[in-house]
């Protein structure tokens, strides 16, 4: 499994849920006119989630007919694959109403 534990990656995932919550309306808000600064703010939050990948973590933000769209990117790589499902599983109730995340090679 490497260097981190579950229970550090489901801390770490709940930790990036609560932050995203909190911060939903401002991401929203800035999508479509400021969406590097939502990228920079969003990586900085979810590289915590993956502290042994070294290199840059990819994902994308899209919001179409009212469904917010969060796509991580794991290129194949067995360890981004298996905690991206677990970052996407634990996507709390409320935000997964509204949020689909969806794992891409």
């Amino acid at each position: 499994m490497g260097l981190f534990s579950k229970k550090e990656m489901n801390v770490a995932a709940k930790a990036f849920w609560a932050w995203f919550a909190e911060q939903e309306a401002w991401i929203l808000a800035n999508l479509g006119t400021n969406g590097m600064d939502v990228v920079w703010a969003v990586d900085a939050q979810i590289k915590p989630v993956f502290p042994y990948f070294k290199k840059e973590l990819e994902f994308q933000l899209g919001f179409n007919d009212g469904k917010g769209e969060f796509f991580f990117f794991h290129f194949g790589n067995k360890y981004l694959m298996r905690d991206g499902q677990m970052l996407a599983d634990l996507i709390p109730a409320d935000l997964k109403a509204r949020w689909t995340v969806i794992l891409e090679a």
